[in-house]
């Protein structure tokens, strides 16, 4: 694998920043990942383009879309819609999180503050290390005033339904905020805030388009 990277950051004289192997080596991104995140910084507007990066970084077309969807849902990338003077539009990918992510200590100040180690359930259920992006997502959430019961069972809601997306849970949690939701009291736990159990309204997620 070494002497793929090698190829072709050679061949492509892509420039490498100190900071991407900083972010790819604490979010434990797959050399996949990391290549295409390469390729993106060294575009001047980049752009989802599967054949010049299929022979920029001799990825498959599978590898490419499972790696730039990772990139997404880890907050490293997002894609805008940009109008030019004849109000034609294209997608560009914007790469502005990536410094964000590479200076921010929010990971390691969410893991030590805290108690119930939210954090380490959404890691387990998702499989891999949550980005500094979703840390700040769900400490986010916390201070909007959800309890981390409350979070927890939008995780878990999400994961019934096959989502393991942090925009997915969001609107899980605008919704019920929206729609209200009961709390019963549950004597025989000590993990819900103020001995409380959260009874929340049925409603089929996978019959919502919007993502």
């Amino acid at each position: 694998m070494n002497e793929i990277v090698y190829k072709v950051l050679k061949k492509k004289d892509f420039i490498v920043k100190n900071y991407l192997i900083k972010v790819a080596h604490e979010l434990e991104l797959t050399l996949n990942d990391f290549l295409l995140l390469v390729y993106f910084f060294n575009q001047e507007e980049p752009t989802l383009n599967i054949d010049n990066i299929k022979y920029s970084i001799f990825l498959t077309e599978d590898e490419i879309m499972e790696s730039f969807q990772k990139l997404n849902e880890l907050g490293l990338i997002t894609t805008n819609i940009v109008k030019d003077d004849k109000g034609n539009r294209r997608e560009v990918i914007s790469l502005d999180n990536l410094v964000k992510v590479a200076t921010s200590d929010i990971t390691t100040t969410s893991k030590n503050n805290s108690k119930s180690n939210i954090f380490a359930e959404f890691e387990k259920e998702f499989g891999r290390t949550l980005s500094p992006i979703e840390y700040e997502m769900i400490n986010n959430w916390i201070s909007s005033g959800f309890s981390e019961e409350t979070i927890k069972s939008a995780l878990k809601e999400a994961i019934l339904n096959g989502a393991r997306s942090m925009r997915y849970i969001d609107k899980i949690l605008i919704s019920w905020k929206e729609n209200g939701y009961k709390k019963t009291k549950n004597t025989n736990s000590d993990n819900v805030d103020d001995n409380t159990s959260i009874n929340l309204f049925e409603y089929d997620w996978l019959d919502d388009n919007e993502e």
